[in-house]
């Protein structure tokens, strides 16, 4: 006999225009958010506005039976500018899911009232106190990579050689 189903995992994504693109229904969380990720490094390519994760109880009547996991928000990342910054409105986090960019902000884990920022290409991190000083500091990071003439194209290596001639020159 076949196991019973009680919870369905439901991502979402929301067109610019309000058009819904539903990704499918399953029953594992991880299956879920592996499904919204994998399509949110697409964003650049669609003209998106939101996504979410929603939780269905079966055989619950009413809205009594959703419980959203997630509620993101896409933005123009502050790194490499692409549609692909998507801000995760309930737990405060945002991440780019572009190609080889990955720039994050969030909340510290570690300590309160301090947030996290970074950009793993060029292992950078940095600690602020607030989220619009996070956001400063990457759209600062951004502006250096684009005077440094860093693109999709070029490699790890030669933008940690630019960006260090960079620095050096106007530090």
């Amino acid at each position: 006999m076949a196991e019973r189903i009680e919870r369905v995992y439901v991502p979402s994504a929301v067109e610019e225009g309000g058009k819904g693109l539903s990704l499918g229904c399953f029953s594992s969380e991880e299956t879920a958010w592996n499904v919204l990720r994998s399509f949110l490094r697409k964003s650049d390519r669609m003209l998106l506005t939101a996504a979410s994760v929603v939780v269905w109880d079966v055989d619950v009547i009413g809205e009594h039976g959703l419980t959203v996991l997630a509620s993101l928000e896409c933005k123009d990342c502050p790194v490499c500018t692409r549609q692909t910054f998507w801000v995760d409105l309930e737990n405060f986090s945002a991440l780019c899911h572009g190609d080889a960019c990955a720039a994050w902000v969030e909340e510290s884990t570690h300590e309160p009232g301090v947030i996290d920022c970074g950009w793993p290409p060029m292992r950078f991190l940095k600690q602020t106190k607030s989220i619009d000083e996070a956001f400063t500091e990457l759209f600062k990071l951004g502006d250096q990579v684009k005077a440094a003439g860093i693109t999709e194209h070029s490699g790890v290596e030669a933008s940690e050689t630019l960006l260090d001639e960079f620095d050096a020159k106007y530090s």
